[in-house]
């Protein structure tokens, strides 16, 4: 779920840190109102707004936010290499590379990083107005790129949503790193489950190619 322009900049800083110098992010807010999150007021102000990607229950909201992704993504100059999702923007990124409609044989992407996953949705719901999660593809549909998966098992946000999500990707290259931390991403304090996230990424890196030389959305 994206909020306040800096709450996910803020949620990645130990982890941006310790993957080294060479990277570049933009981070893309949502458009759509919504409540703050559970356990990040510590990282905003009283006066912050928050906001959502699509409306969680409305398939005709997340149609829009689709096209609006897939528009950035090929208006990029130089393009992104990656995608990094957090929440509701793995599921957005997660639909994004299952729609049925595009030709992703070659991935926009180079890999894709999900963080506290939320469920790819299920394409021909979206197109009655529902969101409903997509709990399996075949294997010549599913995500083809490389990926890391950095999430709690046990998530009582998006629970087995972060397993079932890892099913839908091809298993070369698939890489995650589980804690206990809730709906999170490791921070500094989390040490073990920050060297496990960034283990888990510099692996997806390494099998993409190599260092990146664009930036992660």
């Amino acid at each position: 779920m994206i909020r306040v322009p800096q709450t996910l900049e803020m949620q990645t800083i130990a982890l941006r840190q310790a993957l080294g110098l060479g990277h570049t992010y933009d981070f893309i807010d949502g458009g759509v109102d919504h409540p703050m999150e559970p356990g990040i007021a510590h990282l905003t102000a009283p006066d912050d707004t928050f906001h959502a990607y699509f409306e969680p229950t409305s398939g005709r909201s997340m149609v829009d936010a689709l096209d609006d992704l897939e528009m950035l993504v090929s208006e990029a100059d130089p393009p992104y290499d990656a995608i990094l999702g957090f929440s509701q923007g793995s599921t957005l990124a997660a639909t994004m590379m299952t729609r049925p409609d595009c030709d992703y044989v070659v991935s926009p992407f180079k890999f894709a990083v999900f963080f506290s996953a939320g469920m790819a949705a299920d394409h021909a719901a979206l197109f009655h107005d529902k969101v409903c999660m997509l709990e399996s593809l075949p294997r010549n549909r599913r995500i083809s790129i490389p990926t890391a998966h950095i999430y709690d098992e046990n998530d009582p946000l998006s629970p087995r949503q972060g397993h079932l999500l890892r099913a839908l990707c091809q298993d070369t290259g698939l890489h995650a790193a589980t804690h206990g931390l809730g709906h999170q991403i490791p921070g500094r304090n989390d040490k073990k489950d920050l060297d496990a996230a960034v283990a888990a990424i510099k692996r997806v890196i390494a099998d993409a190619g190599g260092n990146q030389r664009n930036r992660p959305k």
